[in-house]
C-alpha cells in the first residue's frame, strides 16, 4: 500500500510457487503464521488489522516476499535475486554549485512483453490535506484552585473560566464564559470550542500555512501534530487573571478520561501506557474527565 505498493504483475506468492515448480521443490505450503518448502519452515506475521475498519485480514504476500528476499538460503537451487531497481540522481543549484540540494529517487522497472501490463503509474503529487473541525464542549470544572480570598469572612472563591486553542494556530483562542464567585472549586459550563485546521491522515500531522514574520511576502507552510492546549483561568476585574491549570492533548494519542471527578488522578494519566490511549480521528467523540495540573495542584474537567 501507499507510494510503495506492489506494482509487479505476480503476487509475490504467485512469485514462490513459480520458483519452486520450476525448481521442483516440495512446496510451499502456506499455514497460519508460517511458510514451509521442503524441510525449510520461514516464519512471521500472516494476519494484519486494517486501520480504517479495525477488521483483522488473512494476508500471506509480506511473507512470501521475505522468502523471496531470502531465497539465496534455500539449498542446492538457492541464488540472490534481484530487486525493485530505484535510481537516485542528486539534486542542484546554480546558485550554489557542488552543494547538493536533495535527491530525486525513481523506479526502474522492466517488464517482459509476453507478460501482462504493470498496474497503473504511481501517483507521486503531494498529499492535500483535508479540512476537520474539532469540537470540545466544556461541561463542569470540579477541585479548582481557589485563589481569591475574602477579607471579612476568610473564605476562599475563584471566578473559573476555561481558555482553548489548538497548538500553532493561538490566533483562534477561545474562552468560556465565567463561572462566578465558586466557593468548592466547581464550574458550570454548556460552552463549546470550535476548531477548524488542515489535517493530513496519512502522516498524521497538521499543516498550518501562515507567514514566517509580519515582513513576509509569501507563506510557509509547515507541519506540526495536532495538540489541543486547555487552560483554566481565575478572572480578576482590577489585575491580570490567575492562572489555574492547563493541559496538553495530542489528538492522535492522549489518555481515555476518567468515568468521574474522582477517579481523575493525574499520575494514571501521565503514565498511561500506549495500549490505553486513543485518537480522537478514531474514536470520533469522547467524553469524561482529564486533569488540569498547575506544578503539583490538580483540577478536574
Amino acid at each position: 500500500e501507499g507510494y510503495n505498493a506492489w506494482r509487479d504483475t505476480s503476487k509475490p506468492t504467485e512469485i514462490l510457487t513459480k520458483l519452486c515448480k520450476d525448481n521442483k521443490l516440495d512446496g510451499p505450503y502456506f499455514y497460519p503464521g508460517k511458510i514451509q518448502i521442503g524441510n525449510q519452515v520461514f516464519s512471521g506475521k500472516t494476519v494484519f488489522t486494517e486501520e480504517d475498519t479495525d477488521e483483522t485480514v488473512e494476508s500471506y504476500e509480506h511473507l512470501a516476499l521475505r522468502v523471496l528476499q531470502s531465497w539465496e538460503d534455500i539449498p542446492e537451487v538457492g541464488c540472490k535475486l534481484v530487486p525493485e531497481h530505484i535510481e537516485t540522481r542528486p539534486l542542484y543549484h546554480k546558485d550554489k554549485p557542488g552543494m547538493e540540494q536533495g535527491r530525486l529517487q525513481m523506479w526502474v522497472d522492466m517488464f517482459p512483453k509476453d507478460m501482462p501490463p504493470p498496474g497503473p503509474p504511481v501517483d507521486i503529487s503531494p498529499r492535500q490535506p483535508k479540512g476537520y473541525e474539532l469540537r470540545v464542549t466544556i461541561w463542569n470544572t470540579e477541585d479548582v484552585i481557589l485563589e481569591d480570598e475574602n477579607i471579612f469572612t476568610g473564605q476562599k472563591s475563584s471566578d473559573i473560566y476555561v481558555k482553548g486553542w489548538i497548538k500553532g494556530l493561538e490566533d483562534d483562542k477561545q474562552e468560556t464564559d465565567v463561572h462566578y464567585n465558586s466557593l468548592t472549586g466547581e464550574g458550570n459550563f454548556n460552552w463549546r470550542f470550535l476548531f477548524p485546521f488542515q489535517y493530513l491522515p496519512a502522516e498524521k500531522q497538521m499543516v498550518i500555512t501562515k507567514r514566517e514574520n509580519i515582513f513576509s511576502l509569501e507563506k510557509m507552510e509547515c507541519k506540526t501534530p495536532a495538540v489541543l492546549v486547555l487552560q483554566v483561568w481565575d478572572f480578576e476585574r482590577l489585575s491580570s487573571d490567575d492562572f489555574l491549570g492547563s493541559l496538553e492533548m495530542n489528538l492522535n494519542s492522549f489518555p481515555r478520561a476518567a468515568k468521574s471527578a474522582k477517579a481523575c488522578d493525574f499520575t494514571k494519566f501521565e503514565n498511561a501506557s500506549e495500549e490505553n490511549k486513543i485518537s480522537i480521528f478514531q474514536q470520533k467523540r469522547v467524553r469524561g474527565w482529564w486533569p488540569f495540573a498547575k506544578s503539583k495542584e490538580l483540577t478536574h474537567t
